[in-house]
């Protein structure tokens, strides 16, 4: 599948996508154990970078065996350094396990 870039051509393979930034709706996953409190952890945490944020809208997903949680949420992303303090933070917390 060929990438194609905003004004409808073909991008050359080297090419990487760029993010514009301020960008609405940018999509983060996280992955972590599925502990008590685990939750709020990540809340207060989106709560102090992402104050717009609305936390009845993000999603979660039990693993099948219920050992780890998955949460999807967007946020308006600020720029790269906003994306990269959110990681580092949400990687701080120590029953999350994948930020993507």
């Amino acid at each position: 599948m060929a990438l194609i870039t905003k004004n409808g051509t073909p991008a050359s393979s080297t090419e990487a996508p760029k993010i514009e930034f301020p960008c609405a709706n940018y999509l983060i996953k996280v992955v972590a154990l599925d502990i008590d409190g685990g939750f709020e952890q990540l809340v207060n945490c989106l709560n102090e970078l992402v104050p717009d944020l609305d936390c009845s809208t993000i999603t979660n997903n039990r693993s099948s065996k219920g050992r780890f949680i998955s949460y999807s949420f967007r946020i308006n992303a600020q720029s790269e350094a906003h994306l990269a303090e959110l990681n580092v933070a949400l990687k701080a917390i120590e029953s999350i396990k994948m930020v993507m």
